[in-house]
C-alpha cells in the first residue's frame, strides 16, 4: 500500500494516533466490525458487574460511552497512548480518568476488575509485553478482542503487525496465570467477505471510508452492513474475543 495521509506515521515510521484519532472519526463510530465489537464485548461484560473498569486503547471513548451506560456506577479509567486524544476526553467524558501509557512498556498503576483491551494488541510491536501488561492490571477479569486471519494491506496500513490465533492467546494467558472464561471466533460469513472486498482495492477504500465525515450514502451503506453482520455466526471467522479470569488466592 502507497503512503497515504490517512495512515498519518512518526519519525519511526510507527502510525501516529494522536493525529490518525483526529482522522478516523466516522469510521471508528459507524464501520460494522466496529459497531459490532462494542456490542459484543457489552454483553459478554454485562453478567460481571465490576466495581472498576479499565479500557486500554480507548482512543476517542466510543467503547467506555458503552460500558458507562452498562455500569453506571463503576469507576471508569481510559488509557491510550495518544495524550491529545485523552485531553479533549477529559472536557468531554468528567466521569472517567484518563492515563497517557504505552502498552508495550508500561501500565496503569493498580488493578481493575475489569480490563478490556479491544482491537490494541495488533498495534503495539512488543506484542508480548504488552499481554503481559494486561495481565498485571487485570485484577478479576480481562476481555480481549483481536484480528485473526490474513494480515491485509489495508490493516498494514492501520498499523497492524500481526494478527492472532485463537488457541495460542489463550495459550499465553493461561501461561500469565489467567484462566479462560470464554473464547471464539466470530464474522463468518459477512465478515469474513467484507474484509475481502474491502481488500480488492484497500488505497480506494481507505479514500472513501478512512477519514472525516461519512456521505449519508456512506452511512447507509454502513447501517446496511452492521444489519447484515448480525447474521455472522460465533466459531468461524476473523474476529476473536476473549474472557479471562484471575483465579481466586
Amino acid at each position: 500500500m502507497s503512503e497515504d495521509v490517512r495512515t498519518p506515521r512518526d519519525e519511526a515510521g510507527l502510525v501516529d494516533n494522536n493525529l490518525g484519532w483526529k482522522l478516523w472519526t466516522d469510521m471508528v463510530r459507524y464501520y460494522p466490525s466496529a459497531v459490532h465489537r462494542r456490542r459484543l464485548i457489552a454483553k459478554w461484560a454485562a453478567p460481571l458487574q465490576p466495581r472498576t473498569v479499565l479500557d486500554v486503547g480507548c482512543g476517542p471513548g466510543y467503547l467506555l460511552d458503552v460500558l458507562h451506560v452498562a455500569f453506571p456506577q463503576a469507576s471508569m479509567t481510559g488509557a491510550d497512548c495518544a495524550a491529545e486524544v485523552l485531553e479533549r476526553n477529559r472536557t468531554y467524558r468528567p466521569w472517567c480518568r484518563f492515563e497517557v501509557i504505552d502498552l508495550g512498556k508500561g501500565r496503569v498503576p493498580g488493578r481493575f476488575e475489569l480490563v478490556v483491551c479491544s482491537e490494541v494488541l495488533e498495534h503495539v510491536t512488543e506484542g508480548e509485553s504488552a499481554l503481559t501488561n494486561l495481565v498485571e492490571m487485570t485484577g478479576r477479569y480481562l476481555l480481549l478482542t483481536v484480528p485473526a486471519g490474513p494480515l491485509y494491506a489495508l490493516e498494514a496500513g492501520f498499523g497492524h503487525h500481526r494478527h492472532y490465533q485463537l488457541a495460542p492467546l489463550c495459550a499465553g494467558l493461561e501461561a500469565l496465570g489467567l484462566r479462560i472464561v470464554r473464547a471464539t471466533a466470530w464474522g463468518f460469513p459477512w465478515m469474513t467477505l467484507f474484509k475481502r472486498m474491502a481488500n480488492l482495492r484497500p488505497q480506494s477504500t481507505l479514500d472513501s471510508f478512512g477519514a472525516g465525515s461519512w456521505s449519508w450514502p456512506k452511512r447507509a451503506l454502513g447501517a446496511l452492513l452492521t444489519w447484515l453482520f448480525y447474521l455472522n455466526l460465533p466459531g468461524r471467522g476473523p474476529q476473536l474475543l476473549v474472557l479471562a479470569e484471575r483465579p481466586p488466592t
